[in-house]
């Protein structure tokens, strides 16, 4: 049996910088239904998986307004995570050309200034470490 990844090993990077002070990340694979019915069937005719998303979202600490800016900029980003730290033969995600399309800014009297980034990818790779 293997043993869980304790989430506080991961390191998530944007390109080759670590993202500091990351507190959370979701990453999501989504495909589209493709499901078409015929007159006289009750049963689907045809069922296959269609269009895939990919999305990431990342909650982090606020250092700057770089992923604001991305959002502006247009720019195509990578995203790296490495959920069981850095070494050969660990997992290693990939999500290639990032959109950024949501940034929000928390402010809390009593907390630390969290930002919240959300984007999609044109592709995600699983991979091991070398």
């Amino acid at each position: 049996m293997s043993t869980p990844i304790i989430g506080r090993r991961a390191i998530v990077k944007k390109g080759t910088s670590t993202i500091g002070y990351a507190t959370d990340v979701s990453v999501s694979i989504d495909a589209e239904l493709i499901k078409i019915y015929a007159i006289g069937d009750d049963k689907p005719v045809i069922l296959d998986s269609g269009n895939k998303s990919f999305k990431i979202s990342i909650e982090k600490m606020y250092i700057d307004n770089t992923y604001a800016q991305d959002i502006l900029d247009g720019s195509k980003i990578t995203i790296e995570i490495l959920p069981d730290g850095v070494g050969i033969g660990k997992p290693r995600i990939a999500l290639n050309n990032v959109i950024l399309t949501s940034w929000e800014l928390t402010i809390e009297q009593d907390g630390v200034i969290m930002e919240s980034i959300e984007g999609e990818a044109s592709a995600i790779t699983f991979s091991t470490q070398s």
